[in-house]
């Protein structure tokens, strides 16, 4: 029901006997609302009518406009806050302190992210900061979520020990303010509270464990960097996990680099499972160039868990074998174990297949062009049969890319069907040799095409060097990636220029 102008002008005016000349039903007054679903509290707060509001306060149905909503989701609390009413918004903590548990949560983050008002109220009642809503944040857990220093400065001006005060879920405002990244936050607290970096939620964690969590790059660059909070380093929480385990759980890549860049920082850590941070971070079993650059940077500071399943797979597991198989223990170290089709792991063989098919791919695809040469032949003359563009320089080297991957897929295809019938150790053996041919052909396969085409498309200029480009820039990203990837096989490349670049590039962001 809408507010009729005369009650909205009593609220206004702050005239409460009005009230009962108006209407003389008072469930009929709380009910009615402007067209911004106003209440008379509202109306009241909005111009300060502190008497009024204490007078309507006091009738048996006032109390619950309180919780009342606008159409913009404010309680009266909110408007009195926005306007400045201190002296009303004191009064109705009252209120709010025999009514705190049924408040809801966005009404009371509201009301506690005006905090010039609660500057005002704190000087009167200061017992206020230390009073939390349903999930236990005070004052001080809101403003060091969203980042508020002079608030927080405020409020540790008038009691320092709310900064050691914990919410129900154990997470005080230090590891609020370290999970959202408020460097600014931290560094206030930190020099109030100098012992703060001492506090620990119910997991055991600290600061620099929620920062890790959080994924918070320049939280963890500033409690590394403050000497009074060198202690967080290593420090493991309940389940035995430092900050380096828990980046690596919650594969936070940033975190993990910056980590494992301070040598105060412990690779080696095992939590109460016996796990590293790398055995955190390869069960996830990540793929990527991120992924990969965090498993070189941790890369042999394996734990327990990972020497047990070396020791299952590559001494148990074979001894066993050796024993079910009725022979002795000894042939392991002989090996007098002699190699048969079906021992062949699985994913050589896959391996080992693939280069078959793509050897002969190359060898189909190069003898094609063999047979029908760029150009076609003479149809007659003396040089009937003879290609026709045969005298250019492209064409030459069409010929020689072409025959340099026909001959290399031909190779690598000998090597490894003549091996198939001896055993696999000697076919394994070959596939590394079959592998490089195969780099040999396909280079060579890329170069016969791009010349080719350049033959074709000579009086094009600008067409007949697109395979080139094209082709020099597929070479280049793949030198590139290879340059930069840490576990890429690149022997000719020098580590410490990549390793460099690829610090600098993290350093960045760019990778």
């Amino acid at each position: 029901m809408r507010m009729h102008h005369r009650l909205y002008e009593a609220a206004k005016s702050g005239d409460f006997d009005r009230l009962k000349i108006i209407s003389e039903d008072e469930e009929d007054l709380f009910h009615r609302t402007t067209p911004k679903d106003n209440s008379i509290l509202h109306v009241a707060a909005q111009y300060k009518q502190e008497n009024f509001i204490q007078r309507l306060l006091r009738c048996p149905s006032g109390p619950s406009l309180l919780w009342q909503v606008n159409c913009k989701g404010d309680t009266p609390l909110h408007v009195a806050a926005k306007v400045g009413s201190y002296e009303w918004f004191e009064s109705s903590l009252i209120w709010l302190s025999h009514c705190i548990g049924s408040l809801k949560k966005d009404e009371l983050r509201h009301a506690k992210s005006y905090f010039e008002s609660w500057w005002k109220i704190l000087e009167k009642r200061p017992e206020v900061i230390r009073e939390g809503d349903d999930m236990g944040w005070t004052p001080l857990h809101y403003v060091s979520c969203i980042g508020k220093v002079k608030e927080v400065q405020l409020l540790l001006q008038h009691d320092t020990s709310v900064a050691y005060d914990l919410d129900k879920e154990g997470q005080s405002a230090f590891h609020i303010a370290a999970f959202q990244g408020h460097v600014d936050v931290i560094d206030e607290l930190v020099k109030s509270c100098p012992d703060a970096c001492d506090i620990i939620n119910t997991e055991g964690q600290t600061a620099l464990h929620a920062a890790a969590i959080g994924g918070q790059v320049n939280a963890v660059k500033y409690i590394l960097g403050t000497p009074n909070l060198e202690d967080l380093v290593n420090e493991q929480d309940i389940g035995g996990n430092t900050a380096l385990h828990l980046a690596a759980l919650h594969k936070q890549y940033n975190i993990i680099y910056i980590l494992q860049r301070d040598k105060r920082v412990d690779l080696l850590a095992t939590n109460k499972d016996h796990m590293t941070a790398l055995d955190i971070f390869s069960a996830h079993k990540e793929g990527g160039y991120q992924a990969a650059k965090v498993y070189h940077l941790l890369k042999g500071s394996d734990g327990m868990p990972f020497y047990q399943d070396w020791v299952i797979e590559y001494v148990k597991k074979r001894l066993d074998k050796q024993n079910v198989e009725g022979q002795p223990a000894a042939s392991i170290i002989t090996g007098s174990n002699i190699a048969n089709p079906e021992n062949i792991d699985s994913s050589k063989r896959s391996i080992i297949d693939l280069q078959l098919l793509v050897a002969l791919l190359i060898a189909t695809v190069s003898f094609t062009a063999a047979v029908t040469m760029p150009g076609g032949y003479n149809q007659d003359g003396p040089n009937q049969g003879m290609a026709i563009l045969a005298g250019r320089a492209a064409f030459k080297a069409f010929v020689i890319s072409n025959t340099t991957a026909f001959g290399f897929s031909i190779l690598a295809l000998y090597l490894q069907f003549d091996t198939v019938t001896k055993s696999d150790r000697l076919r394994v053996r070959y596939a590394k040799v079959a592998s490089y041919s195969m780099y040999v052909a396909i280079l060579a396969m890329v170069l016969a095409f791009a010349t080719g085409t350049y033959l074709v498309l000579s009086k094009n200029t600008g067409l007949r060097i697109v395979p080139f480009v094209v082709s020099g820039c597929l070479a280049t990203m793949y030198v590139i990636g290879g340059f930069l990837d840490p576990e890429a096989p690149f022997w000719w490349l020098s580590s410490s220029p990549r390793q460099y670049v690829r610090n600098l590039l993290f350093d960045y962001g760019i990778l």
